[in-house]
């Protein structure tokens, strides 16, 4: 093997970079890790299969199929193990792309200029490579949120880094060794170009999150509001409930001495019986400590059995939350008026939900209502409504998974709906 052929297998393998790159970007399927492994593992395997393949045809045939041969098995491979499919992992794949003709294109500019040095060539690739991880490792977290949030645009987003990446690829394999110069400096402008559309996209991405923080907060307030005003309510009904009590309380004192003047015992047990009952049926219920959760679980619940639906429950809430309770209790808020509206349609008889929650290992809760009829799912998952304003809390408990990375699923089978979702 000359060294001209050992530098261009070289170059082959810097794309390891670009695979590094496409797992900053990517996000995997449950269980991650095993995916990510999976992932690396036949990233790597084909690589070197394309090393050796460009080793074996010389690098000016490899140029022309290595869009067949590498790029398209990177795209359906990522495709596969990523957890979101369509034009997200379009965008992930053709941005680190479009960033390896970037370093491409670095290391043609040392090379013509400096002497036409190939090691220099190779040198000046993996520091561009280099470079451009901690540019990517910047813009990561607004990615992997945006990714999680946006649903719509991805279309338009895809079209920069894809046309780029491809008019790239035609200089490099059709123009650069006839035109070098003119070849680069094409190349840098669309780089150039591409920058710029990369940074309005990163401004985009900061006001989508900007109004989605805006929006989450004002929910969160009404949900906190919505709290308060549920406890001052219940602390007024304390009040009544308490008078009453005192009244009634005064009226079987003086009826118990009555009884006990003329030593009545039977009727003496029947009114320290009716007694009792009255306390046992006043206990009010807490649910969780949390105030907040407690409120919600009071309103919902004792809604539900005001509407003749049997209720079940299992909550064991620890105090210490991965997440903000308010967001928590807008999740079972949004499930619980679900489950109330569908049991609403059934017969009294066989309206029936059944919430639990449990704190360990991890943050797990599951919600099930009986329901009529057929229930309908999009592409997310998501149950489809054909009723107007319906379909809204749906979407808010899928945002909510979304930013805290938890993992939810809705099933409808034998007349039972269950959301599950796991912190």
């Amino acid at each position: 093997m000359t060294q001209e052929e050992l530098i261009n297998v070289l170059v082959i393998f810097s794309h390891t970079f670009l695979a590094v790159y496409v797992m900053m970007l990517t996000e995997f399927r449950e269980p991650r890790r095993v995916w990510r492994l999976r992932w690396a593992a036949l990233a790597e395997l084909d690589i070197a299969a394309n090393g050796l393949l460009c080793a074996v045809i010389g690098k000016e045939i490899w140029m022309y199929c290595a869009v067949f041969t590498l790029t398209i098995p990177t795209v359906m491979l990522t495709g596969f193990c990523s957890r979101y499919k369509g034009l997200r992992v379009i965008f992930s794949v053709c941005t680190c792309l479009w960033i390896g003709c970037m370093a491409y294109s670095c290391a043609e500019i040392a090379y013509l200029f400096l002497g036409g040095n190939l090691w220099i060539r190779l040198a000046a690739q993996v520091a561009a490579y280099t470079a451009l991880y901690f540019v990517l490792r910047r813009f990561r977290p607004y990615y992997q949120r945006m990714v999680r949030l946006l649903d719509n645009g991805w279309s338009v987003l895809c079209m920069i880094p894809t046309v780029t990446f491809l008019t790239a690829l035609y200089i490099i394999n059709f123009l650069l060794e006839k035109k070098p110069v003119v070849s680069l400096i094409i190349i840098c402008g669309i780089t150039f170009i591409c920058t710029c559309a990369y940074s309005l996209i990163s401004l985009f991405f900061v006001k989508v999150l900007d109004d989605y923080e805006l929006k989450n907060s004002r929910e969160l307030a009404e949900v906190r509001r919505f709290a308060l005003e549920r406890q001052l309510e219940e602390n007024r009904e304390a009040e009544k409930v308490m008078r009453a009590q005192r009244r009634d309380m005064s009226c079987r004192w003086m009826k118990l001495s009555h009884l006990v003047e003329r030593s009545e015992d039977r009727e003496i047990a029947e009114l320290v019986g009716l007694a009792q009952k009255k306390l046992d049926e006043d206990v009010s219920v807490i649910w969780c400590k949390n105030q907040i959760m407690n409120a919600t679980f009071t309103a919902y619940l004792t809604k539900a059995k005001r509407e003749g639906i049997n209720v079940e429950t299992k909550l064991d809430i620890p105090e210490d939350l991965p997440v903000d309770p308010a967001e928590l209790s807008m999740v079972f808020a949004n499930a619980l008026e679900n489950a109330i509206n569908a049991c609403a349609e059934l017969p009294s008889g066989r309206r029936k939900i059944i919430c639990k929650c449990i704190g360990y290992p991890g943050l797990m809760l599951k919600v099930e209502n009986t329901y009529r009829g057929d229930v309908r799912f999009d592409s997310d998952g998501l149950p489809v409504s054909l009723k107007e304003g319906h379909g809204i809390g749906t979407r808010s408990i899928a945002s909510f998974c979304k930013k805290h990375d938890a993992s939810w699923s809705y099933e409808a089978s034998d007349g039972w709906f269950t959301l599950r979702i796991a912190i």
